[in-house]
């Protein structure tokens, strides 16, 4: 008869976390955490990885991001929902700043920007001297 799978390791499939990361996680050996899989874990070391979980973000790419009391933080840096949102907005804006950059940077855009300039002092010089 197969043995009924324990509480524990129904978390950790949940969570998505192998013996290694669990054994990381909560700081005990991986011979431990394969003996709390079959037996089962303590109600603390359960607690520990619903906690971890929870300020975790276990997104390909987002290593290193945790939420801590309701925003998200990496490095230091604290991203609240109303920035992220902000930042959403204003994200086309910026994309035009960005393209309006790169035209600059080409010879027809800087020939453009250098006959405005040129023209511009022109002008001024002109109507200083009254031609």
């Amino acid at each position: 008869m197969a043995r009924k799978k324990t509480s524990f390791y129904h978390l950790r499939k949940k969570i998505g976390l192998n013996d290694q990361s669990t054994a990381d996680v909560l700081g005990v050996s991986i011979e431990e955490v394969q003996r709390w899989t079959l037996e089962g874990a303590p109600p603390m070391a359960e607690r520990l990885l619903c906690l971890w979980d929870s300020k975790h973000v276990g997104i390909e790419g987002w290593q290193g991001f945790q939420f801590i009391r309701g925003a998200l933080v990496f490095r230091g840096r604290r991203w609240r929902p109303e920035m992220l949102l902000r930042w959403s907005e204003n994200a086309e804006a910026l994309a035009d700043l960005e393209r309006e950059l790169q035209r600059l940077k080409t010879w027809r855009g800087l020939s453009t920007v250098f006959v405005d300039k040129l023209v511009s002092l022109c002008r001024r010089r002109y109507s200083r001297r009254g031609f």
